[in-house]
């Protein structure tokens, strides 16, 4: 009998080992990588220039093959095993991003954090348009220029977009105005002209808007939705005008009136030019005046017998 004790007693934390092994599996907190989620981001590493002497640079350059994807660094994966969050934020990251074959083939990816690298000079790659999942996308202070994509529009799911910090320009594409679910939008620190779409103004669940510092110009939009915004989301931008910014806008109404002044002017000196032709010879030529009060002389004479 005080065998069959010590027996239990001995395989007692053989069992809790089990047990809890077990319970780490229900609960999804282990999650092995897909093989081919691992061989992207195998394949994405091997394509950046990194600068090793960056402590976030070295956490990606310790991606080891031997270890489960969902256990490196930056890497978040769901309970089936496929990559949903990417933070490569502030790793020096210089040139050398390929996303079409590696990023963009990660469909279940909702979070992407590149902000703080220097890809200076590269544009968006057309490819984001295809993360449809995407509800978090930051690559604010990445040195990324040119236009922003109006296929960004096909991120239907996006709840924050961070642009912030580049070099983009160009007009900010209407399309913006389909993110429906959008809540932060910050394009600030950029170069980008022409006017607020107002497109921008349905989004009604955004709650925070940041255009300051680019080179925008005309009247901010005054629907309800829009007034809500201070005005340091518009300042730095010298061309702006409206509420909540001091600049006043050239009433539309007052221009229309100018407008309509400026035609009766018109008409009224074609007037007082026609008179002048004929009332300036009779002032100051004696023949044409004395012929001219005989001409009506002779008219008055006619009438009144």
């Amino acid at each position: 009998m005080r065998m069959q004790q010590f027996s239990w007693l001995y395989f007692l934390p053989l069992f809790s080992i089990f047990f809890s092994i077990h319970v780490a599996f229900v609960s999804g907190e282990f999650r092995i990588c897909r093989k081919d989620q691992m061989i992207l981001l195998l394949k994405l590493k091997n394509n950046l220039n990194l600068n090793v002497n960056v402590a976030a640079a070295r956490n990606l350059v310790s991606w080891d093959p031997n270890r489960d994807g969902c256990s490196w660094r930056g890497v978040t994966c769901d309970a089936n095993g496929h990559v949903i969050a990417l933070d490569l934020s502030s790793h020096s990251i210089s040139s050398g991003f390929d996303i079409s074959t590696t990023i963009c083939s990660l469909k279940h990816l909702q979070i992407l954090n590149l902000a703080n690298n220097n890809f200076y000079t590269s544009q968006i790659p057309s490819g984001f348009h295809e993360l449809g999942n995407l509800i978090n996308l930051n690559l604010s202070n990445a040195g990324f220029s040119g236009q922003i994509p109006k296929a960004m529009a096909n991120l239907t799911q996006l709840t924050f977009l961070d642009f912030s910090h580049n070099n983009f320009s160009g007009k900010i594409p209407s399309s913006i105005g389909q993110l429906r679910h959008l809540e932060l939008l910050d394009l600030s620190m950029n170069k980008l002209d022409g006017e607020i779409p107002t497109d921008i103004t349905t989004l009604s669940s955004l709650r925070t808007l940041n255009l300051s510092f680019n080179q925008l110009v005309g009247r901010i939009p005054g629907s309800a939705g829009f007034r809500k915004f201070s005005k340091d989301s518009y300042r730095g931008n010298s061309g702006l005008c409206g509420f909540p910014l001091k600049a006043v806008c050239e009433d539309a109404t007052q221009l229309a009136y100018e407008d309509t002044k400026w035609e009766y002017l018109v008409v009224e000196i074609g007037f007082v030019t026609g008179l002048g032709i004929v009332y300036w010879p009779l002032l100051f030529n004696r023949r044409w005046r004395k012929r001219y009060f005989q001409l009506v002389d002779e008219i008055l004479s006619r009438v009144l017998n």
